[in-house]
Parts: C-alpha cells; sequence; structure tokens
C-alpha cells in the first residue's frame, strides 16, 4: 500500500507541472486572442501601412475587429473602410474568413480546457496533500516534470533556430485539417497584416509564460526537496553521534 501510494504521488506531483503549464499557455492564448491593442500594436509594428496596404489610421479598429471575432464577441470576420476617394474597400476574401473561423475554433477549444485543466490541476495538488507520508515522492513528480517539460520546450527552441519555417508548417499542419493557412501575401491581406515575425511575437509570448508557470512548481518542489534531504541527513548525523545510555 504504501508503494502505491508512493507512486500515486509520484504521478501527480509530475502531471500537476504539465497540467499547469499546459493551463497557463491555454490561458496565454485567449488572452492574447483577445486583446485588441496588442493585436493592433504588433500588425502596425511587423507589417506596417506600405507592407500591409491598410492606412495606419485603421489599424486599432482592425485589432477590436479581430480580437472580437476570436472570442466570440462579433460574429463575422471582416473590415471595410473607405480611402481617400470615399471608395469603400472590402479587406478580406471568404477564404480568409474560413481561416479565421478555424483560428476561433482553435481559442474557442482552448477556453473550454481553460477550466478543464484548472479542475486537473487542483485534483493532482489535493492528491499531493492527502498523501502526506508520500510527499518527498510528490515533489520529485513535480520535478521530474519539470525536467520533461524542459526537454520538449528545448527541443522546440531548437527546432525554430534552426527551421522555424519547418516549424511553423508543422505546427499549422497539426492544428488545422485543411490548408486553409495556405494564405498569399499578393493577394490576401490577412498574411500580410500577420507576417511571419508577429506570430514570432505572439509565440515568445506564450514561452516566457510557460517559462513561468513551470519555474513556479519547480522552484517550490526543489526548495522543499532541499529542506526534506537536509533534514534527513541531520536526522541520520543526529542518529549515529547519539550517546547510548548507560
Amino acid at each position: 500500500m504504501d508503494r502505491t501510494k508512493r507512486v500515486i504521488s509520484t504521478i501527480a506531483g509530475f502531471f500537476l507541472l504539465w497540467t499547469l503549464v499546459c493551463l497557463i499557455a491555454a490561458v496565454a492564448v485567449c488572452n492574447i486572442a483577445g486583446d485588441r491593442v496588442l493585436l493592433s500594436g504588433e500588425m502596425l509594428r511587423y507589417a506596417p501601412p506600405q507592407v500591409s496596404g491598410l492606412p495606419e489610421a485603421e489599424y486599432s479598429e482592425m485589432g477590436r475587429m479581430i480580437a472580437d471575432y476570436l472570442t466570440g464577441r462579433r460574429q463575422d470576420f471582416q473590415y471595410t473602410y473607405k480611402d481617400e476617394d470615399e471608395k469603400e474597400i472590402t479587406c478580406f476574401q471568404p477564404h480568409e474568413a474560413a481561416h479565421m473561423a478555424d483560428c476561433r475554433g482553435l481559442i474557442r477549444t482552448a477556453g473550454t480546457l481553460r477550466w478543464i485543466l484548472a479542475a486537473a490541476a487542483l485534483v493532482f495538488f489535493a492528491v499531493g496533500i492527502f498523501l502526506r507520508e508520500s510527499r518527498k515522492k510528490f515533489v520529485a513528480g513535480i520535478v521530474a516534470g519539470f525536467a520533461a517539460v524542459a526537454a520538449v520546450f528545448l527541443a522546440v527552441l531548437l527546432w525554430g533556430l534552426v527551421n522555424f519555417d519547418g516549424l511553423f508548417i508543422t505546427f499549422h499542419k497539426v492544428l488545422f485539417n485543411n490548408d486553409g493557412w495556405l494564405l498569399d501575401p499578393k493577394t490576401d491581406m490577412l498574411i500580410r497584416l500577420m507576417p511571419t515575425q508577429f506570430f514570432v511575437s505572439m509565440g515568445v509570448r506564450v514561452l516566457l509564460a510557460i517559462a513561468a508557470a513551470a519555474l513556479a512548481p519547480f522552484s517550490a518542489a526543489r526548495t522543499i526537496q532541499l529542506a526534506m534531504e537536509k533534514k534527513e541527513q541531520q536526522e541520520a548525523h543526529d542518529a549515529k553521534t547519539a550517546v547510548p545510555e548507560t
């Protein structure tokens, strides 16, 4: 029974770390998708008017439209404005709107996962607290989970540094079941507004959030682990040096 409790505690600690990482990643994605100011600012930064063809004065409202659509506050994905000649310009074609509908579906999934992951994290944490006798194994599981997350994190980072295009393509093939994400910058404003540098910027924000989500519980677990080891060493030393009673 004790061995079973130790195994359960280790597994709970391991998956607690992974659950927290996935939870924060989902939260970060949803927050970014709904941040009108961030979206408009990053589009203007990486896709200025001379690149996108969109007047600078329209970026703020464009960011608002995209954020509202992705988070369900708006039902149609389209943006129109009037040029200097008062001619109405329609920005997006049907296939661009279809791709954004796929993206909105992913954001909704991430939003649902937030609650599931939060509940799972509470369960794993409760297991670690309930099995007090196996607390050492629980924190060891968290440390092991951090090692696994760090390995995956570094592998993805290295992949991106060596072959970002390959990572970018694989990422889209995994997330989307169609080729709607293959847009042409010559004809499609969506890809002009959101070039590779735009996605790199957003990706860095998500990765930083993941790093923080992994480091916080790891640091706490490692501190507890070291304290336990020190206590055990002290107890062993005291037992070794104790003077037997006569």
